[in-house]
């Protein structure tokens, strides 16, 4: 059965999810959105901490440096892939150009592998980048052609709605873009995607 978890912040609404123990189960870590030097960002820092807490043998997979061949062998050994926030563009380009765009929605579908997304990674499991990301950022990937992201939802969410900058991003979004489905989250709430069932919950940062 196909499981997601796209959170704002938070995700402890995860074991809830997977139900059962998530302690010794490998997760592959993707920092990727943070840019250079990301393991130095504070919320890089914060969403491996959460994983750890939740028992995860956390491995690192860099799509920055990672070959097609790595990512494969590493998806593919893993209980569950999460990838941080950051720039979704930069995510998306490094996601493309090492093979994760195409494997992980596959992977996911058959039930091998639950995918986690926080923020920019969240925004990677949906249709489209542009809607909602910030356009400034795509001048940071100037190879990258398309803004199509993953497509394994139907929807794009909004995350960090509880402040007010994004909160006024995301009524610019909804409104210039009024046919597109969107879930608006703060950092205490999640999507959570059990096979076709899509929820709305509770998902505090675990600490």
């Amino acid at each position: 059965m196909r499981r997601l978890l796209l959170a704002s912040h938070g995700i402890g609404a995860l074991p809830a999810l997977v139900d059962e123990a998530t302690s010794g189960l490998p997760l592959a870590f993707v920092p990727t959105a943070a840019g250079s030097d990301p393991e130095s960002k504070p919320w890089v820092q914060a969403d491996r901490r959460q994983a750890e807490l939740l028992g995860f043998e956390v491995a690192t997979l860099e799509l920055a440096s990672a070959s097609v061949r790595e990512v494969e062998t590493v998806l593919h050994d893993a209980f569950a892939v999460f990838a941080t926030g950051g720039n979704s563009f930069l995510l998306l380009w490094h996601a493309r150009r090492t093979g994760f765009v195409d494997l992980v929605p596959s992977l996911v579908d058959s039930g091998s592998l639950v995918y986690v997304g926080t923020s920019a990674g969240a925004l990677l499991a949906g249709p489209d980048l542009a809607p909602a990301a910030s356009l400034d950022n795509w001048r940071d990937v100037p190879d990258l052609e398309s803004s199509v992201a993953m497509g394994m939802v139907p929807f794009t969410v909004l995350p960090h709605d509880q402040e007010s900058e994004f909160r006024a991003r995301h009524d610019e979004t909804v409104a210039a873009h009024p046919d597109g489905q969107y879930i608006r989250l703060t950092d205490d709430r999640a999507v959570a995607v059990c096979g076709d069932d899509v929820e709305v919950v509770e998902s505090p940062m675990v600490a």
